[in-house]
């Protein structure tokens, strides 16, 4: 509906933004996530170009989230009936909520992580240099790798089933973390030890293969061993 005025127009735009909000857990969580980053932030004495940074972020991911839930409204409206085309719309939209979240973390980590470990000395003095960030950006590649894969064999649901196994992938990506970054015998063997309980766990609850599982673990052991060895 056309409002009268801009002030109207104003006051229309918050309801909907208190309705989303009263309505939608995901962006309680957000705006939450939000409020104790911009605190944190307040102590880190971040510069003026990355609170725009921080700004823009929270900006684009609440606005994202207020388009989902739009969406969602107008699919319910159109289409009375469970269907697959329904379905798709919502997972497309869902998905650009996932994919701006996803950026706000990979910022939040670049702008706010290293002056955190800058400034709680007693807490993360032992800390490992993440210097050149492989552990993260590993993490990363696995995740976008496993969804492109899953997407070829289109097989399962995206957190179940089909090929490769995701949680295997990270497992072992993490486990690959460890021993380069730790560089030690006892907690790579615990790593490894947990990395096998959560493979295995995905196969005797049937969810994945053996050999979806196996192939996941060498998917994120491979790529975070190799981004290592150029990188590290």
């Amino acid at each position: 509906m056309k409002s009268d005025s801009w002030s109207k127009s104003i006051s229309v735009a918050i309801e909907g933004i208190l309705y989303a909000v009263k309505s939608e857990r995901n962006l309680k969580i957000h705006i939450l996530i939000s409020i104790a980053v911009l605190i944190i932030a307040l102590f880190l004495n971040i510069t003026p170009l990355e609170y725009i940074i921080l700004a823009i972020t929270i900006t684009l991911v609440i606005s994202f989230e207020l388009f989902n839930t739009a969406i969602e409204k107008i699919t319910d409206a159109i289409f009375k009936e469970r269907c697959e085309e329904a379905k798709r719309i919502k997972d497309i939209a869902a998905g650009a909520v996932l994919m701006a979240a996803f950026g706000a973390v990979y910022i939040g980590y670049f702008t706010v992580f290293k002056r955190l470990k800058d400034n709680t000395h007693l807490l993360l003095k032992d800390t490992p240099d993440f210097s050149e960030h492989v552990a993260i950006v590993s993490i990363a590649i696995v995740v976008f790798l496993v969804v492109l894969i899953k997407s070829y064999f289109n097989k399962g649901e995206p957190l179940h089933g089909g090929m490769p196994s995701g949680h295997a992938a990270v497992s072992f990506s993490v486990l690959v973390s460890v021993i380069f970054i730790s560089k030690n015998f006892v907690l790579s063997i615990l790593v490894l030890l947990l990395s096998l309980l959560i493979s295995i766990s995905r196969v005797q609850m049937k969810i994945h293969t053996v050999g979806e599982v196996i192939f996941g673990g060498a998917l994120g052991a491979f790529t975070t061993f190799i981004l290592y060895k150029i990188f590290s």
